[in-house]
């Protein structure tokens, strides 16, 4: 069977290789160069964690991590940094219950942990006294864009064909093929379509009206002080997000110098067609407030600011349909800010889907 995947980041990626290694004539167009920093699936580092207020999603991400180790073992590289995550907040904080119910129901171990508990055990961070953690060992980070390029790979070894710097700009469906036309004038055929474009889906599909929304958001990577390297290590320092504030952060990754924080909320609106707004400091404001509050030895100095796009759903789920009346053709997107831990999940799912209905 030919398939067409448009969109080569997390979700696209995954789908190439799955597909690829079934036999398929699979055909990936990006239309950027593959691990571009133009969308959401870029950079050193995403969360994944089992901790999740919905019992449904440490149930997802449980399977998903067996798919991510399986591409680990594939890639022959590290793609998992396991450190640990660590939620902190009010000891009524509402979210911090519900997460710590919701592990019980799922009979994941966690540990409670009071301010000077956390101090001894977590030296980066600082609590006030009515504050606790949460801390789950089962967590850590994905090396992004190593993630998405470990896909490719062995996609191409299995068959794959990957045509960079090549945009879709229209979907034609006849009754026995569906025709692709590229930006240069193009036509291709094939029997089934996967669209996995992120930020450009509403674009590729506008008959749809589709109620996502595509914002701008931004991180930091700011300085440790000199000596205190040691505690910002993933041997001693978790992952990390502040419950109901949701600001959250990552250990030393050892490829970018400084450590990563960001704010879990969304962003302006943004044409993923534009370049993005760069980062300035009505951006870093919140994030120099969080590191005063909640890690002393991290210095305000700036040593790198970016930015991605979230692609929201209203409900925060995950999209992954036919076209009404057509299921030859199907779109993923894996949204709001906390997909890329199942992008692989995902992408295997919309390949499943793909071969099986249409």
């Amino acid at each position: 069977m030919r398939i067409a995947i448009i969109g080569l980041g997390a979700v696209g990626s995954a789908a190439l290789r799955f597909l690829a290694k079934q036999g398929h004539k699979a055909v990936g167009y990006e239309q950027f160069t593959r691990g571009h920093t133009r969308g959401s699936s870029h950079g050193e580092s995403r969360i994944y964690r089992l901790t999740y207020a919905d019992p449904h999603y440490t149930r997802l991400m449980r399977r998903a991590f067996e798919l991510w180790q399986e591409l680990q073992a594939e890639a022959g590289e590290q793609l998992i940094v396991p450190c640990g995550v660590l939620w902190l907040g009010e000891e009524s904080d509402p979210e911090l219950n519900v997460i710590a119910h919701a592990l019980r129901s799922e009979q994941v171990a966690f540990d409670w942990l009071d301010a000077s508990e956390t101090a001894a055990r977590f030296p980066a961070f600082r609590l006030e006294k009515r504050e606790r953690a949460l801390f789950q060992s089962e967590g850590g980070v994905w090396r992004v864009t190593h993630c998405v390029l470990a896909h490719l790979r062995p996609a191409e070894a299995y068959g794959a064909v990957i045509c960079e710097n090549t945009r879709i700009v229209r979907i034609e469906r006849l009754p026995n093929h569906i025709v692709l036309e590229t930006e240069q004038g193009a036509l291709e055929r094939f029997d089934r379509v996967l669209i996995t474009a992120g930020a450009w889906i509403p674009k590729l599909l506008p008959e749809l009206n589709l109620p996502l929304t595509v914002t701008r958001q931004t991180y930091a990577y700011f300085a440790v002080q000199q000596g205190a390297e040691s505690h910002f290590e993933p041997a001693c320092m978790p992952v990390w997000i502040e419950a109901t504030r949701h600001f959250y952060g990552f250990p030393l990754d050892g490829r970018q110098a400084g450590v990563k924080i960001a704010l879990h909320q969304l962003g302006e609106a943004h044409d993923p067609d534009l370049p993005a707004r760069p980062v300035d400091e009505n951006d870093l404001a919140p994030l120099r407030a969080c590191i005063h509050r909640r890690l002393p030895e991290v210095s305000e100095t700036v040593l790198h600011a970016g930015t991605c796009l979230y692609t929201n759903a209203p409900d925060e789920k995950f999209l992954i349909q036919h076209l009404p009346g057509d299921s030859r053709v199907w779109f993923v997107s894996a949204c709001s800010g906390h997909g890329f831990k199942f992008s692989i999940l995902n992408g295997y799912e919309a390949g499943r889907q793909v071969v099986r209905e249409g």
